[in-house]
């Protein structure tokens, strides 16, 4: 995680510097309310090139499926040549949990201790895992909520270390209240708490929605806080907190890396990190899992074409 939050933070950057080529995503509806997406992406000068296919089914949970299926072609960006075909479903987890680990460590408040996570699942597992890596010692008490209370506990026992006091479940009211950070990894189509719970200071990372008719956050959650976006464009396009926002509403977190912009800028001031995700950490992420690869000697060569 700590090699992902690295990669991601430098692909936000050069994201808001211009130095990436990310055409916007094309999205195709399939059964069960179900969306199938295609994410390019390259870097200006950088050695890959990168293409993801991805799909987001609802109704998979229920199925005993993952939400998310995907898969991530790695290219030569200087002679076109495929070079990696890899496991995009774990590779979206990583890249997506690293984002809010790069958004806690620009936004959080440095005395943050306390989070609150909404959601059980592979996106909550990484974001949970960021943030353990972007706190360190100082993460003390952290609280997850999840449908099922059992998947809570599983959570909160496979990755947090015995110094971390969990606390699983609890009412979404309660669950916000003195938390430093919260996360929200759901596929709920509506808010999963209050905002007016919220207290001063905190930091919200939403990463679940992705559709203008999603939101996990209400407008009391957004209401004078500081709002950051992977990217303006896709952002106010796809989520749907953010709809009827203007782009001088929203910086970016490439802008807050490179000190183009400020993003916390006192101690009581709320900040919301709005992800819907951005093909430059496809990109990144799996150029850096490419090159561990062979310097560990791990995957398989397969003859192509």
């Amino acid at each position: 995680m700590p090699d992902a939050i690295a990669a991601v933070r430098r692909g936000f950057a050069a994201l808001s510097a211009g130095q990436a080529t990310v055409p916007v995503r094309a999205s195709l509806p399939i059964a069960g309310q179900g969306v199938a997406l295609s994410m390019p992406a390259a870097l200006a000068g950088g050695p890959h090139w990168s293409a993801k296919l991805v799909t987001v089914t609802p109704g998979n949970p229920d199925r005993g499926l993952p939400l998310i299926f995907a898969s991530v072609l790695l290219g030569d960006a200087v002679t076109g040549r495929a070079l990696a075909l890899l496991d995009g479903t774990s590779l979206t987890a990583l890249r997506t949990g690293a984002a809010g680990g790069v958004a806690a460590e620009a936004l959080a408040r440095p005395d943050s201790a306390v989070v609150a996570v909404f959601g059980a699942g592979a996106q909550a597992r990484t974001q949970l895992e960021a943030v353990i890596a972007a706190l360190g010692d100082r993460l003390r008490e952290v609280r997850i909520v999840s449908r099922d209370v059992r998947h809570a506990v599983a959570l909160a026992k496979s990755v947090l270390p015995e110094s971390v006091d969990a606390v699983a479940q609890g009412a979404p009211g309660d669950v916000v209240k003195g938390a430093d950070i919260v996360i929200t990894a759901t596929s709920s189509p509506v808010p999963v708490f209050k905002g007016s719970d919220l207290g001063e200071g905190t930091h919200v990372t939403a990463v679940g929605s992705f559709k203008p008719t999603m939101r996990e956050l209400d407008e009391d959650a957004l209401r004078g806080a500081r709002i950051v976006v992977d990217q303006r464009g896709s952002a106010l396009a796809e989520a749907g907190e953010l709809q009827g926002l203007r782009p001088e509403d929203v910086i970016e977190i490439g802008e807050v890396i490179s000190g183009a912009a400020t993003g916390r800028r006192d101690p009581i001031e709320r900040t919301v990190f709005k992800s819907v995700g951005n093909a430059v950490q496809d990109l990144v992420v799996a150029s850096r899992v490419y090159e561990r690869a062979l310097e560990l000697g791990l995957g398989e060569e397969i003859p192509w074409p």
